[in-house]
């Protein structure tokens, strides 16, 4: 009689994990030459705005992780060819039938010299990632519970096999473990610990943080990981202005610009630029446009398709995004290949066609009426990055040409993120979605019905449908992607009918870095769990 509990295989170093996603590449553009790390240093990077939490469980928003996960750390983290690889979970076995999965941890402790411990593990997976983390949802439900047989083992059983369960595991996915004896019995959201006073078992603690100006980072002394980090400090600038990040970087002010925070627009600029590396992102993102489907007009489908037809995308692609990257095709980006649906294009399906689109908005019931104007719609979207104040400047100019009145709502991202995510109030936004290299992370938070939630980063647009919600939960039910995939490119022809989002652009997205820095964040998919190895020449 088999044991479904007996270990399919010990997985210790790298992994491959059952399901990968896209097996992309990053490759630096221009990069420093190889040398020995050296120790010390400060690196100053920048930010938009203060992050409004150094939880990385609560949000898949950029700046939150790229302090959070300093701070905070996952099980495991992820290179760029999709590969596990370990953190605080030094090896794990799977068992035969997927469903369960042991983690050997390593030993370390908290910044506050506590243990750090199975029962932590089970805490964060089961009480934070699972109710709030945007990228954990999908593993969440499918946990049935989670075993501390000892202080360093942990046993994650699953109700079914859930392909991508590793690549959850990531601190860009809602994991990083936190501290169950500060935040058990807490709020979550308003614990010290998520805002003010971290406590990590990280490379870096928190140093300072001078509101609207900076955050400092300091290395941690207890890092478990001897002989990490090198840096001393890492320095986050708070810079609102595009151009004065790039200005920052260029002058040496500044050391590394995360790809979140780079205009896309100074990329001539810095593309020869001797001084400066830059390095393409690996983990695909989207640029989407979200539609409001609560609001009346816009919860009419032939309307969204007739705004999505009023956009010509291949010119934004041109003129907004410097022809970088490629028009989205379907609500699945085309590079992952082996879920993407190529009979799904958008660019066939919706044509920029004015004429069309000014008929099905008629078909609909929405003729123009005094001043011309068929209805109007408010378009949120966060006045800090430069390409979003173009883009949304772009898409007013074609949707009033086909009689629908923008008004153009751009806000502080923290603003923006509430009124979107928190109180749903908008009629239409535009939002960056990483895909998190699979479609039951990424993708999915964006339509299936369950992640109808007021937090940040999932399904804002309220769209709800029952066949989505299956297709998605039977595309991560399986453990290889010539099972998945089906379930996958069946969900994208209904969303390329329903279009409750626009996949406006399949992003390039570049990391730039002075030459002085060395194994910068760009090692990994998301690459925040990487702070540890990166260092400064001196």
């Amino acid at each position: 009689m088999r044991d479904d509990r007996a270990p399919l295989r010990l997985l210790g170093g790298a992994c491959l994990i059952l399901l990968l996603g896209v097996c992309a590449g990053s490759a630096p553009l221009s990069a420093a030459a190889p040398a020995t790390p050296q120790r010390g240093g400060t690196l100053i990077t920048v930010l938009g705005g203060d992050p409004p939490t150094l939880n990385p469980d609560v949000t898949h928003g950029v700046p939150e992780q790229l302090m959070g996960c300093a701070i905070y750390q996952s099980l495991v983290r992820v290179d760029l060819q999709y590969q596990v690889h370990p953190l605080l979970a030094q090896s794990w076995t799977i068992s035969a039938d997927g469903l369960h999965y042991r983690f050997q941890l390593v030993n370390a402790r908290w910044q506050d010299g506590q243990p750090f411990t199975s029962a932590d593990v089970q805490y964060t997976l089961m009480n934070v990632s699972a109710k709030y983390g945007p990228g954990f949802a999908a593993a969440g439900n499918d946990i049935a519970s989670i075993d501390t047989p000892d202080a360093r083992t942990v046993v994650i059983n699953l109700k079914k096999p859930f392909g991508p369960l590793l690549l959850s595991l990531s601190c860009d996915n809602s994991a990083a473990i936190l501290p169950a004896h500060l935040f058990k019995d807490t709020d979550v959201l308003t614990n010290p610990a998520a805002l003010t006073k971290p406590v990590g078992t990280g490379p870096f603690q928190l140093g300072e943080w001078v509101r609207g100006d900076h955050l400092t980072l300091v290395r941690n002394p207890g890092y478990w990981h001897p002989g990490l980090p090198y840096l001393d400090r890492v320095v986050a600038r708070i810079v609102p202005q595009p151009s004065s990040r790039t200005l920052a970087l260029k002058s040496g002010n500044v050391d590394y610009i995360e790809e979140y925070f780079f205009p896309l627009s100074d990329y001539p600029t810095f593309a020869h630029d001797p001084n400066v590396a830059i390095y393409e992102t690996s983990s695909p993102a989207d640029q989407v446009l979200i539609f409001n489907v609560r609001r009346p007009m816009l919860n009419d489908r032939r309307v969204r398709q007739a705004l999505f037809a009023a956009i010509d995308r291949d010119y934004l692609l041109r003129a907004v995004f410097d022809g970088l990257g490629n028009a989205g095709t379907s609500a699945i980006d085309s590079r992952m290949t082996w879920a993407y649906n190529p009979a799904v294009d958008y660019q066939k399906i919706y044509p920029y066609d004015p004429a069309r689109a000014k008929q099905l908005l008629d078909e609909a019931g929405a003729r123009p009426g005094a001043g011309g104007w068929r209805f109007t719609v408010r378009l949120t979207f966060d006045s800090t990055r430069s390409d979003y104040v173009s883009l949304a400047q772009a898409i007013q100019n074609y949707w009033q040409a086909v009689g629908v009145q923008v008004v153009l709502d751009g806000a502080e991202r923290q603003v923006e993120l509430n009124r979107v995510y928190q109180d749903w109030n908008f009629d239409a936004t535009l939002q960056a979605y990483s895909t998190g290299g699979d479609p039951a992370l990424g993708i999915s938070r964006l339509y299936v019905t369950s992640a109808i939630q007021k937090r940040p980063f999932v399904n804002a647009s309220g769209y709800s449908s029952t066949q989505v919600d299956i297709l998605f939960e039977q595309g991560a039910l399986h453990t290889t992607q010539a099972a998945r995939a089906p379930s996958y490119r069946q969900a994208q022809v209904v969303l390329a009918r329903d279009l409750p989002t626009l996949v406006i652009e399949e992003e390039k997205e570049y990391d730039v870095a002075s030459k002085r820095v060395h194994n910068g964040l760009w090692q990994g998919l998301a690459g925040y769990e990487y702070w540890d190895g990166v260092w400064l020449e001196h």
